[in-house]
């Protein structure tokens, strides 16, 4: 794939400010308490993400990396200790502002694409800009670019269902980035995908927020593909087991 352009639509203010930081969490601890039941699955986690770098989150199913992510993204809320986006504290803000706060500064990528089957490629791509309320010839033109992004600007008109599995992931891709978040949160995204697939996306998925400048933390079984990113975290029974840096391609 050729080398890639920055994407048409301008970062928020806030994005461009000076602070390096992206996302952080402090002492965050997360535990489960529903009758006899008492589980904790985070405990005393620290890190951060800075502006363009990319960050592999790796740990054995049950180590409590899925909800550390949710976590970070405001999806859920730590038992203690604080996440900080773009330096302002989830807790902090009521839900419909963090809903806000996530839309402007957050792109999502999951195992499953979650695309809309009634919707063709380019209108998935561009939902995230429909939310902020962009016309929708303006959501589509920068949907276009986004597709054009990750290679995809010739199934823009096509459903999912008519899309290869690695294609329908790389729409997901190009719908993260569309609004140019500060943050890509990925879960397991070449989970589903053959080898060859899986490292094709990844490809576009580090090109693209290196692009931007943004920030990628990725929870991956895949040390192969992990040992790409800047650096590399482990989990270990919810507690952050140690560091690695990786080769930066």
């Amino acid at each position: 794939m050729s080398e890639l352009e920055p994407l048409g639509l301008p970062l928020s203010e806030a994005a461009l400010a000076a602070e390096s930081v992206v996302i952080q969490a402090q002492g965050v601890s997360r535990r489960y308490t529903e009758g006899v039941l008492d589980l904790t699955v985070l405990e005393g986690v620290d890190l951060q993400v800075e502006r363009g770098q990319s960050l592999a989150l790796v740990g054995a199913s049950g180590s409590g990396k899925s909800t550390l992510l949710h976590l970070l993204g405001g999806l859920d809320s730590p038992s203690s200790g604080s996440v900080q986006l773009m330096g302002r504290n989830w807790a902090a803000m009521a839900v419909a502002q963090q809903g806000i706060w996530r839309n402007q500064h957050l792109g999502f990528v999951y195992q499953f694409h979650h695309l809309l089957a009634e919707f063709t490629a380019l209108d998935n791509v561009a939902m995230p800009l429909r939310i902020r309320r962009f016309a929708l010839p303006a959501a589509r033109r920068q949907a276009q670019q986004a597709l054009e992004s990750v290679g995809l600007s010739d199934r823009a008109g096509h459903r999912p269902s008519q899309l290869s599995g690695g294609e329908r992931q790389r729409v997901a891709v190009a719908r993260a980035l569309v609004t140019r978040p500060a943050c890509i949160l990925a879960d397991e995204p070449t989970g589903n995908l053959d080898r060859r697939t899986a490292e094709a996306v990844f490809e576009v998925l580090l090109q693209r927020t290196r692009a931007d400048g943004a920030a990628l933390l990725v929870v991956t079984h895949d040390e192969q593909l992990a040992r790409r990113c800047d650096q590399r975290l482990q989990l270990v029974g919810g507690r952050l087991a140690g560091s690695s840096h990786g080769p930066v391609d």
